[in-house]
C-alpha cells in the first residue's frame, strides 16, 4: 500500500497526460465545422457579354448573421434563423437594391474545405451553389 501512494502522483500525472493527447488527435483530426470568413462562387453571367461575377458570403464571428453580395449592385444581410442536421439557416435579407436577387433562405454547411450553400427561394426550386473559402 505504500508503495502505491508513491507512485500514485505518477501514475495520475501519466494518466492526465494521456487524456490531454487524446482529446488533442480528436480535436485536430475532426473535420471543420465553422462557417466563419468569406467564402466566394462564381456565378454564371446573365448575358453572353456580361463578364462573371462571384457570389459572395461572409459570415460573421458569432455566425449568427453576416452579409451576402452578388456583383457590385446587388448585395444584403444574412440573419440566422435555426441550425438542424448540420445546416446553418439564415434568412436573406436584401439591401438597398432589393429586387436583384429572389428573396429566401440559405441553408449553409461545411463540405471539406468549402461550404455548400443550398438556396431556398420564397418560390421555385432550391438551387445548390459550391463555395470555396476566400479569407
Amino acid at each position: 500500500m505504500v508503495r502505491f501512494r508513491r507512485r500514485l502522483p505518477v501514475v495520475t500525472a501519466v494518466l492526465v497526460a494521456l487524456v490531454g493527447i487524446a482529446v488533442a488527435v480528436y480535436l485536430l483530426t475532426r473535420p471543420p465545422t465553422s462557417l466563419v470568413g468569406t467564402w466566394s462562387h462564381p456565378m454564371a453571367p446573365a448575358a453572353s457579354v456580361a463578364p462573371s461575377q462571384r457570389f459572395v458570403i461572409v459570415v460573421d464571428r458569432s455566425e449568427q448573421a453576416g452579409t451576402w453580395q452578388m456583383g457590385p449592385n446587388c448585395s444584403g444581410t444574412l440573419r440566422l434563423k435555426d441550425i438542424s442536421n448540420g445546416f446553418h439557416h439564415y434568412y436573406r435579407v436584401a439591401g438597398t437594391n432589393a429586387g436583384c436577387a429572389p428573396p429566401g433562405i440559405d441553408c449553409l454547411e461545411r463540405s471539406g474545405d468549402g461550404m455548400t450553400d443550398v438556396f431556398t427561394p420564397n418560390s421555385g426550386k432550391n438551387v445548390a451553389y459550391s463555395f470555396r473559402r476566400v479569407a
